[in-house]
């Protein structure tokens, strides 16, 4: 693997840097194939999607396939790419669509069912989405799959789901959807955490490309760190009210204290009774999804970010949140455990007591953040470092079987 997934905390900015050596910044990139880009089923806007059109557009795609019509705001967010429905051309359709709102599981079919060939016959099908790692290619076409992670309810949270008897019932299809790795030529993974879990899991070395952010937006959304220095006048919660981000301690921890707590993000799997409690505090204020631009003057103005992920494969909000100048109270699992350190913010266990004492040591010595930490997650890197990849592999794919 080109990154070390057990570096220690802080340092995997700078592990990126140094995969960077063999793209030099000055360097032309060589032009890349005839590229087509593939990602499973899009919901309501999140990181993946966003990271999906920067690999389009990276690549010199107008098009993104999928699987279902996109929410109408990923539409309207990401106007510039259109999102194909691959539904429209399987034979059957009106079956294929009740299939496909059938939760995940018949994506993997789905995807082995698409015939390329109609769409260009490309020289590499780039995919994002565990479910797109099924795609079947031409033997003359190379599949790069970009991993947020692989389905851990098939790995490591396997007994979690499968511990009732409608999960057992379930394991038979859940061990056949372990196999659906055989068609992927080339990984990508998103972070030291993803390029270990396929290691892991899928015994598959993978290069680690961080998720691109336009770092340089955020000194644009006002004075970076404004709030960081302990001026702020509130905390921020940014991302979807899931269980899996630990929106529920995150509310009990601020219940009762004397600090304002605003939540932003799509309404997510959270339980209503969590919400309710959020409505019901005088310190708290969910906003829903907001426009970019009002989210990065909530980061710049924020007094400290709080990040409550359970085991978070990459976590985008902890360095836009550096990008901004404002410290991260994250919690330490996952790539923000890694990536927060004493200059970037403060950890917690994600207990509702861990992070109500996090905050209690951030109140008592308050402190900005160097934007400049973010710069190795920049966009323009991102980007010169895709093209490079997916060229070098093509190249190395086409000529291995020349005459």
């Amino acid at each position: 693997m080109d990154a070390d997934p057990e570096a220690g905390r802080g340092a995997n900015a700078d592990t990126q840097a140094n995969t960077d050596a063999d793209v030099d910044a000055d360097a032309d990139v060589p032009d890349v194939p005839d590229v087509a880009v593939a990602h499973w089923g899009i919901g309501s806007p999140g990181g993946s999607e966003a990271v999906v059109v920067a690999i389009a557009e990276a690549l010199g795609c107008d098009t993104v396939y999928t699987i279902g019509p996109p929410d109408p705001k990923t539409r309207e967010i990401h106007e510039p790419v259109r999102f194909y429905d691959v539904l429209d051309d399987l034979a059957f359709g009106p079956l294929r669509r009740l299939q496909s709102r059938a939760d995940r599981l018949f994506e993997y079919a789905l995807w082995e069912d698409v015939d390329w060939r109609t769409y260009g016959d490309p020289d590499v099908i780039v995919t994002s989405g565990a479910t797109t790692r099924a795609v079947l290619t031409p033997d003359d076409a190379l599949h790069v799959h970009y991993c947020h992670t692989p389905p851990r309810w098939l790995y490591d949270l396997y007994h979690d789901p499968t511990a009732d008897f409608p999960g057992l019932l379930a394991r038979p299809l859940l061990r056949y959807l372990r196999l659906r790795d055989s068609t992927v030529d080339d990984y990508l993974a998103n972070s030291p955490v993803i390029a270990r879990r396929l290691w892991k899991f899928y015994d598959r070395d993978a290069e680690v490309l961080y998720p691109p952010i336009e770092v340089d937006a955020y000194g644009d959304s006002g004075e970076r760190g404004a709030g960081g220095d302990g001026s702020g006048e509130f905390y921020l919660h940014v991302g979807r009210l899931d269980r899996e981000k630990g929106v529920r301690a995150v509310v009990e921890a601020f219940e009762g204290l004397a600090r304002d707590l605003v939540f932003v993000g799509p309404r997510g799997d959270a339980a209503d009774e969590v919400l309710a409690r959020v409505e019901r505090a005088s310190n708290m204020t969910y906003r829903g999804f907001v426009p970019a631009a009002e989210k990065r003057g909530l980061l710049a103005a924020a007094r400290a970010v709080v990040f409550n992920g359970v085991t978070e494969d990459f976590g985008i909000v902890t360095i836009e949140a550096t990008a901004s100048g404002t410290p991260t109270l994250a919690r330490n699992e996952g790539f923000p455990g890694m990536f927060v350190d004493e200059r970037t913010g403060l950890l917690h266990d994600g207990s509702s007591a861990g992070i109500r004492e996090t905050i209690e040591r951030f109140e008592a010595d308050p402190f900005p953040v160097d934007p400049a930490i973010a710069d190795p997650f920049a966009r323009e890197r991102f980007e010169r470092r895709l093209r490079a990849f997916v060229a070098d592999r093509y190249r190395r794919f086409d000529e291995r079987f020349d005459a």
